[in-house]
């Protein structure tokens, strides 16, 4: 009687995400989509919003998991209430964000058939969970204040007017004549080059470190996922130095992680989660920083 009473009980455990790396995960690409289009109100707003949203996001995966149990509406429905309070003058004031709305719908279904089915954890569920983080980058980027042509000492008054044109396409939604056209959906600087290469990074790194977990903690001792984390970090590194020499650099530290650690413990019993989970927020910290200093030389 007292473990079904636990079970439909909202418990304080539940208002929090029993992961902390994936907060690492989770916010990092944003965080450097605030850096790389340059910090401004509309940035901030839209990083607050994202954490928000993946208060949103865990609590109804968590209710999606349980089929809908009652246990997880109160979170849910609190962290949604505060999405809205959030998320909606924002949306009304800057109507350009509904642009990115399609991909972050099909990105969620998928996201909450992963938990209905009990397959977040599997190799697709990862993949969307490391997609729709990675593309913050480019989402929060585009509202940046770093847009060019630049306006200031030695521009001219075309090039300020300019710069202020395409920041009004940025942030509203095309006339309903123009929905027909790409261009006006998509106008100049909508994906910057910088955040986009930014975002792909984010995108291959996090998932080499999805594979890297797998081969210490749920998949620990199966040589299959343990030669994919080496071969994903391997073509990581080659990529990387075809790219960029630090990026190359940082790639082998990824690389020489995946090798070593797993190698550690090799035969042993399973380390503790701790270990993984050190080591990959580390990783992803270096891949933040390297990320940041790096990719607004690559646009």
């Amino acid at each position: 009687m007292t473990d079904m009473t636990s079970r439909r009980k909202t418990l304080k455990r539940d208002w929090f995400d029993n992961q902390p790396g994936a907060w690492v995960m989770v916010m990092l690409p944003a965080v450097a989509g605030f850096f790389i289009g340059e910090p401004n109100l509309d940035t901030l707003w839209l990083l607050a919003t994202w954490a928000v949203c993946y208060c949103v996001q865990f609590s109804a995966a968590h209710w999606f998991k349980a089929h809908f149990s009652r246990r997880y509406l109160p979170p849910m429905l609190t962290y949604a209430v505060a999405l809205i309070v959030i998320g909606l003058p924002f949306l009304i004031t800057h109507t350009g964000i509904l642009r990115w709305a399609p991909l972050y719908i099909v990105l969620v279904a998928l996201s909450m058939l992963s938990s209905w089915l009990r397959k977040e954890r599997s190799l697709w569920g990862n993949a969307v969970a490391v997609l729709a983080t990675s593309m913050m980058t480019v989402v929060i980027a585009s509202f940046g204040d770093r847009l060019p042509p630049l306006c200031g000492a030695g521009g001219s008054q075309v090039s300020c007017d300019a710069v202020a044109q395409y920041r009004q396409g940025i942030r509203a939604l095309p006339d309903w004549r123009s929905w027909a056209d790409v261009q006006a959906w998509w106008p100049a600087y909508s994906v910057p080059k910088a955040a986009l290469t930014a975002a792909i990074v984010f995108a291959l790194t996090q998932y080499g470190s999805v594979l890297f977990v797998k081969t210490m903690i749920r998949e620990y001792g199966k040589r299959s996922y343990l030669v994919a984390s080496w071969v994903w970090h391997a073509a990581l590194a080659i990529t990387g130095f075809a790219v960029n020499m630090w990026l190359g650099v940082v790639a082998v530290v990824l690389l020489t992680q995946s090798v070593a650690i797993p190698l550690r413990f090799r035969g042993q019993r399973r380390p503790k989660p701790m270990i993984a989970g050190v080591t990959e927020a580390m990783c992803l910290l270096l891949v933040f920083i390297a990320v940041i200093i790096i990719c607004p030389h690559l646009a």
